[in-house]
């Protein structure tokens, strides 16, 4: 038989497992690759996504393959900026569903 702090241990991780799966179902994410129009992979440009969800934008950097990814977004809608020295800045709306 389990004593009274093995048995609220054990409850304490049964509700902390639980709300796991609860948790990562609020959120979704933004991902891509950024290409030139001619096709080329352009690494080192400043992605930027803004939406009213968020108290402030979220910004990440592409990496040597071009990609981006920003876990963890709540849902709603998003103005995405790309920037890049030299090049256009190009902005895209985009929408976040749970994951």
């Amino acid at each position: 038989m389990l004593s009274g702090r093995a048995l609220r241990a054990l409850l304490v991780l049964m509700f902390v497992f639980a709300a796991l799966p609860a948790l990562a179902q609020q959120t979704g994410a933004l991902s891509g690759k950024v290409v030139a129009t001619d096709g080329s992979l352009l690494p080192g440009v400043t992605v930027e996504a803004q939406s009213n969800v968020l108290p402030t934008p979220r910004v990440t950097v592409t990496d040597g393959a071009g990609n981006y990814r920003m876990p963890a977004l709540p849902p709603g809608t998003y103005t995405v900026t790309f920037t890049l020295s030299g090049m256009t800045t190009v902005s895209r709306q985009a929408q976040v569903n749970l994951a």
